[in-house]
């Protein structure tokens, strides 16, 4: 049994020396039992903490959790660690497994733990509220409502009432500080569409489209099929303001049309191409708007037509280039 534990706190020391950590307290020749190894282990992860190595720290703790060290306070310097790395929700779920342990000095280490990290998150966000001169309307909340739906809440309701930067700073503050959840990077997207950084916005609904949560994926798909073609649209219309600053507006046009075929009912992408063909049609000579108006539409439906028809002579070709023998 001495054997197997020595050849534990080997393989852990191993690790430690592999990060280039030179092990403080976790010496093999000591570990004569599994309640030693367990002390040296707690104290080599407390110590890698406190001078700065953190991950270092959770990683050693882990590890002898995966050997089969079993003991409260390894959790609970797990805990320590994964606030260090600014993870606070997942700290605050392992106090909050803790809370229930039958030792009440590590029930109630875990409740105060816990309660810190709740309160420093809830402080911190106060302190956004009366930066924006903002009552805020449930942090304070009740003691049947969790941490996150508190959270939210404000968070909607500031966005609701006209205040989108600052649901936005809510919820980016919440995610930094390490509190986890696809309703906290939902609810930023939507402060993001209110500032008008859709862009931002759609990447992480994106992310979230493939969520585990059919809510969430579902919330997620919702959105995009909303706001994903305008982005789209956008970002074609700044790259073709792009080509014509180059001066390759040939080039813009192509993209214009490619991407009017696959969406003819884009406004934008349509009057953009109207302004393109005009600089370079005889549309423009009408002097009736109108006539001009109708000139221009015809000119972009001939356009797309071309388009289309070259589009199904290549496709002919290269059927034809399929099937032909060999000679």
């Amino acid at each position: 049994m001495a054997a197997d534990v020595r050849e534990t706190a080997r393989e852990l020391a191993l690790g430690l020396l592999m990060q280039q950590w030179q092990p403080r307290h976790l010496s093999p020749s000591q570990a004569e039992s599994i309640d030693v190894l367990t002390h040296l282990c707690l104290q080599e992860a407390i110590t890698l903490r406190e001078e700065g190595q953190p991950l270092l720290s959770l990683e050693l703790l882990q590890a002898a959790e995966a050997r089969g060290l079993q003991d409260p306070w390894l959790l609970d310097n797990q805990a320590r660690a994964l606030v260090n790395l600014e993870r606070r929700q997942s700290a605050w779920l392992l106090w909050q497994r803790l809370i229930e342990h039958g030792e009440q000095e590590i029930a109630q280490t875990a409740q105060t733990m816990a309660a810190l990290q709740e309160e420093s998150l809830l402080n911190a966000l106060r302190a956004i509220c009366q930066r924006d001169h903002w009552q805020s309307r449930h942090l304070e909340g009740s003691e049947h409502q969790s941490l996150m739906e508190k959270i939210l809440l404000e968070i909607i309701d500031s966005r609701e009432h006209g205040h989108p930067h600052l649901s936005l700073d809510l919820a980016s503050e919440a995610l930094a500080q390490g509190w986890e959840s696809p309703w906290l990077l939902d609810n930023k997207a939507r402060a993001l569409v209110n500032l008008d950084r859709k862009a931002e916005a759609v990447a992480i609904w994106q992310d979230l489209r493939d969520h585990r949560d059919p809510e969430v994926s579902a919330s997620a798909a919702a959105m995009l099929d909303l706001y994903q073609g305008r982005v789209e649209q956008q970002q074609l219309l700044e790259r073709c303001a792009t080509l014509e600053r180059k001066g390759d507006p040939e080039q813009a046009e192509a993209l214009l049309i490619e991407a009017l075929i696959r969406s003819p009912d884009a406004e934008p992408l349509r009057e953009k191409l109207g302004k393109l063909l005009t600089t370079r049609d005889d549309a423009h000579e009408h002097d009736d708007p109108t006539l001009k108006r109708n000139a221009v539409q015809l000119a972009i439906h001939a356009r797309i037509l071309d388009a289309l028809e070259a589009r199904l002579i290549r496709s002919r070709q290269h059927d034809t280039a399929a099937i032909a023998p060999n000679p």
